[in-house]
């Protein structure tokens, strides 16, 4: 007999980090044979968000869930810290009253930083209504320790992961130029200050001559014209990329950069999408980064330190040997990433709330 589960969750579009993991995961569970799936989609489109929209989508998703709960074995909620806070309580208390078991996940890596800046009556809601959920997934070890002493439900590591790219035909499995150096270097994200693109453009005029950052993402904060200008020929604006486009476009680099100081920051899905390319990154020394990134895949600078972002691609410049280490490296932490292992967690995770008993190793 199948295991009926309810997601509830934002699918494209838009198409973002979001969405991609949460479909991602809708794939591969539609795809096992032992699950009936049904997914309520909270996703607003590509409008952009307003309150009557926010309360239009909160109140849809709370319908479908009253109508749905029942005929569920197990009933998952995904959603940002804002979502989590607003509409997760009310899914926990409806499971808790129709008597079906809840997984909660809030995306990123920042709930549990949400949770410490928050005044007693607020904390006390998340204690009661999303901490006390039966499974609680979390993207990083950091979130974890901050919750483990707040929360009376189970706490669960629960990665970003990623769909591996096609690698190019006739190629090692790494890029399909087979640079003898480090010198073509990319930034994927928001354009925002708080991502580094300030830090990108501070460092530009001070890299060598030979080396470029090619910068890629919405124009959120920073227009093209701002970038071209301020890059001097080594920091240059190359447009939004699909994700497919991603795919394809990270066999021409060397190297990722992300000098990010980002609140949310978790586990950034452009770190694993780099690690699956072969790919070194230049991070920053940032909240879970850490964790994901050390000296065998990557180097980490200080967050808002041009200075040192300048060194760290100077020195993967001049240093051909520790760049193909690093590569090396990172294909071997891409691993840690691949969406089959994350699905099959989450699998793990309703068989045993749904009346198994399979033993998890958080």
């Amino acid at each position: 007999m199948k295991i009926r589960i309810l997601l509830i969750g934002p699918l494209p579009p838009p198409v973002g980090g979001t969405t991609r993991h949460f479909q991602t995961l809708v794939e591969d569970l539609e795809a096992h044979e032992g699950f009936s799936v049904r997914v309520i989609n909270t996703s607003r489109g590509d409008r952009h968000a307003r309150r009557a929209q926010n309360l239009f989508v909160g109140l849809r998703t709370l319908c479908a869930t009253i109508a749905h709960v029942r005929r569920s074995d197990v009933v998952s909620y995904h959603a940002s810290n804002r979502g989590m806070f607003l509409v997760g309580p009310l899914v926990v208390a409806l499971c808790r009253l129709m008597g079906r078991p809840v997984v909660l996940r809030p995306f990123g890596g920042g709930f549990g930083d949400f949770y410490l800046k928050q005044g007693p009556i607020t904390r006390a809601i998340i204690r009661w209504l999303i901490l006390s959920a039966d499974v609680v997934l979390l993207q990083t070890r950091r979130a974890i320790a901050q919750l483990a002493s707040h929360a009376s439900g189970e706490l669960v590591w629960f990665s970003t992961y990623i769909k591996a790219p096609a690698r190019p035909a006739g190629t090692d499995g790494q890029s399909p130029t087979a640079r003898a150096y480090c010198s073509r270097f990319a930034f994927l994200g928001h354009l925002w200050r708080t991502k580094g693109i300030e830090t990108i453009l501070e460092a530009a005029p001070q890299l060598p001559a030979d080396c470029r950052i090619d910068i890629y993402g919405p124009p959120d904060e920073y227009a093209a014209e701002h970038i071209d200008a301020r890059g001097g020929g080594r920091a240059r604006y190359g447009g939004f990329l699909t994700h497919e486009q991603v795919d394809a476009r990270l066999w021409d680099y060397d190297c990722v950069v992300l000098p990010t100081f980002h609140e949310n920051e978790g586990y950034p899905g452009v770190v694993a999408e780099a690690f699956a390319h072969a790919l070194p990154v230049i991070t920053t020394h940032w909240l879970a980064i850490p964790e994901i990134v050390d000296e065998s895949c990557g180097l980490l600078i200080e967050p808002q330190d041009a200075k040192a972002l300048v060194r760290a691609i100077s020195t993967l410049h001049g240093d051909p040997e520790l760049w193909r280490r690093l590569r090396g490296g990172a294909l071997a932490r891409a691993e840690q990433f691949d969406h089959a292992r994350w699905s099959r967690r989450f699998e793990e995770v309703c068989e045993r709330l749904a009346g198994g008993a399979v033993a998890l190793d958080a």
